[in-house]
């Protein structure tokens, strides 16, 4: 299962993490889900597999399942929801005991004893409970490992193989990941018959009072379970799913599964999982969910699914998006692949130095920061390999890694290797300082004259080791432009750039295809810039009711504990009412509300830096329901500088101007 943060608001969130497989005690809240990578299942271990009897009553919420379950002779500890009662544990005729210790059942499979059968049932909780497992009149919503089916403690190296049949009442229809055998539906209701012969995951289980519409493109089935008000979205779901499965399939390799289903559901969510995503109701008709998020989805269905991350951090949401993201982004035009560029490093330039990580240590999205690692710098890190050996490299690469560990285990080691082998160079170098090492560069432009045909630069980057980097340098000249990159791997040097016409300007990375921290002047304040320190002071500018909604847009706001009071060179969070704001930002000597901000809307945010360097974030609204009513969706637009809210509505926004790049020079004579 690939879950994705969930949606709170109208800002393009579809940004999540790879769940790694270990048992856990609870599934928790599904934003907070993220498991860890356990050990290894001994070799040799019989195969695990399941073959399930699954009913589903919504309506009472009641769930009764038996699970003939393959498992190795001997001492088996499974997990399994509490609030499942286990009515019988038999391996044959014979009666196993149980010793039941909240979610732990241990007990001793005979030599011999075939398919451990249990029987268990018992009321999930519905959906307003918060919990990951759901079954009420409005579905049903069973994540795998939630609990719901046994989960042998010893598998957390190859996923079972299994077979799901799954009953459930009319008007309610169910869908579960892997390949639909068969189903049937009538005046009583639906039976579907799924399985999974293959080292996937472990089966998950959705049900509601859908329609469903199919679109069969080739050997492949798409379906779209639609609540009834979801009315004309099967095209361009359906539509869009069969392109990007078609464009994968030709870059990476055969597409892995049977068929690809979009699944709408009551929690307000976006979540991946073989073969399926399921999307919240409320969302799935926003036109940036299919435009922006679906093809992050499917290919999850390569990486992360079809290829599971191995030890060493998690490569998959990084590769999922370059070839997802990114690649829509290219699609559109250089300089939309541009913007996408600048914004990760708009994000890293915002990541304070102490919560910066190496890519080795990423495992999952938990905040703001571990996704401008794992998705920004790891997305950056195949741009710059990308450009090092070649497109065609680079794919030969890509299938070549999938050809080899589709349905295994894999990490950046193998990946380097299926570079390596395509590309035939060695790589070490530049998995080595981008995965191994924590931080980038900041590079300075100390100099830039004219040198005959062509003109001299002097280099430096900050770094505690320099990086070796080809930097890419654009020459404005008399005849035009010349793109040209130049290989720098000390802390300064001087190069020379021969050049066809007298150079005029030169430029370094203009267009951010590097990995680095921005020059100052680059980047222009944004939200991040204060919601991702953890030291940044706290002010609340309202009184009653209004303050109440204030600290708690505050707190939803900060990525990490901000403080009440303090001052000095933290960053400064100013949060309330319209004229309480403007009183304080007036004794603090900071700016008032921007011209073109001032009046507009019910609410106002942007971020502005004082001369003495420190950056505030202000959100000035007119009352308590104005303030309310950004605690959803204002913490999902970080990326910006300022915006205008009416209610929950951004009306507009932007990014503060910044003037000419550091990194920029003219060259005279």
């Amino acid at each position: 299962m690939t879950p994705r943060w969930p949606f709170d608001g109208p800002a393009p969130i579809f940004r999540g993490m790879t769940i790694l497989r270990i048992p856990v005690p609870t599934l928790g809240a599904l934003a907070g889900a993220a498991l860890a990578l356990g050990a290894i299942a001994p070799a040799g271990a019989a195969p695990l597999h399941h073959d399930i009897d699954l009913t589903l009553d919504p309506a009472s919420g009641r769930i009764e399942a038996v699970d003939r379950l393959t498992l190795p002779a001997g001492a088996q500890s499974l997990r399994l929801d509490p609030a499942l009662a286990l009515q019988e544990v038999r391996a044959g005729d014979r009666v196993l005991p149980v010793d039941r210790r909240g979610d732990r059942l241990q007990l001793v499979v005979p030599e011999g004893g075939g398919p451990v059968t249990l029987r268990y049932g018992g009321r999930l909780p519905g959906f307003t409970a918060g919990t990951g497992l759901a079954l009420d009149g409005e579905g049903a919503f069973l994540p795998a490992l939630g609990g719901w089916l046994p989960d042998p403690a010893s598998a957390v190296g190859e996923p079972p193989t299994w077979r799901l049949s799954v009953r459930v009442p009319a008007p309610y229809v169910a869908v579960a990941t892997g390949r639909l055998v068969e189903e049937v539906r009538d005046a009583a209701g639906y039976r579907g018959v799924f399985e999974e012969s293959r080292s996937v995951e472990e089966p998950s289980v959705f049900a509601g009072p859908w329609m469903v519409e199919e679109r069969v493109a080739g050997d492949l089935r798409l379906r779209l379970y639609r609540h009834p008000e979801q009315t004309g979205l099967a095209d361009g779901y359906l539509g869009l799913s069969e392109q990007a499965i078609a464009a994968g399939s030709a870059r990476i390799g055969a597409y892995p599964f049977d068929g690809f289903s979009i699944v709408s559901v009551p929690p307000p969510v976006g979540l991946g999982f073989p073969g399926l995503t399921a999307i919240g109701r409320a969302v799935l008709p926003l036109p940036f969910i299919r435009s922006q998020s679906l093809t992050h989805e499917i290919m999850h269905n390569w990486w992360g699914n079809g290829v599971r991350v191995g030890e060493g951090g998690n490569w998959a949401e990084g590769l999922t998006t370059y070839m997802a993201d990114y690649a829509a982004a290219r699609e559109r035009g250089a300089d939309a692949a541009r913007a996408m560029r600048l914004d990760w490093l708009r994000d890293y330039a915002a990541l304070p130095a102490e919560r910066d990580r190496p890519l080795t240590a990423f495992l999952s999205k938990t905040h703001d920061a571990s996704q401008i690692v794992g998705y920004g710098k790891a997305a950056m890190l195949f741009h710059m390999l990308e450009a090092e050996i070649g497109r065609d490299a680079f794919d030969a690469g890509v299938r070549r890694f999938w050809s080899e560990h589709a349905f295994q285990t894999a990490g950046w080691s193998d990946l380097r290797n299926a570079f390596e082998t395509a590309s035939g160079r060695d790589l070490g170098w530049l998995f080595s300082q981008w995965v191994e090492r924590q931080g980038a560069p900041m590079l300075t432009l100390a100099d830039a004259r004219a040198d005959g045909d062509g003109v001299l630069l002097t280099l430096r980057q900050e770094a505690d080791t320099p990086y070796s980097l080809t930097v890419p340098v654009r020459l404005e000249t008399a005849a035009g432009v010349e793109e040209h990159g130049v290989r720098f791997d000390s802390r300064q040097a001087t190069l020379r750039i021969p050049a066809k016409a007298e150079v005029r300007a030169v430029a370094v990375d203009p267009d951010f295809d590097l990995f680095r921290r921005l020059a100052p002047g680059e980047a222009p304040p944004i939200l991040r810039d204060v919601t991702l320190r953890p030291g940044a002071e706290r002010v609340i500018a309202a009184d009653g009711e209004a303050a109440g909604a204030a600290r708690t847009l505050a707190g939803r706001l900060m990525d990490g504990a901000g403080k009440q009071g303090g001052g000095g060179a933290a960053p400064l969070l100013l949060v309330g009412t319209d004229a309480a704001v403007a009183r304080e930002l007036e004794a603090r000597g900071l700016p008032p509300v921007p011209p073109e901000l001032a009046g507009r809307g019910s609410a106002r945010v942007w971020v502005s830096r004082a001369a003495d360097g420190r950056t505030a974030l202000v959100v000035s609204g007119a009352d308590a329901e104005a303030l309310r009513a950004l605690v959803r969706p204002l913490p999902h637009y970080g990326r910006q500088s300022w915006l205008v809210f009416d209610g929950a509505k951004a009306m507009d926004r932007g990014v503060w101007a910044v003037g000419d790049s550091p990194l920029r020079r003219v060259v005279g004579r």
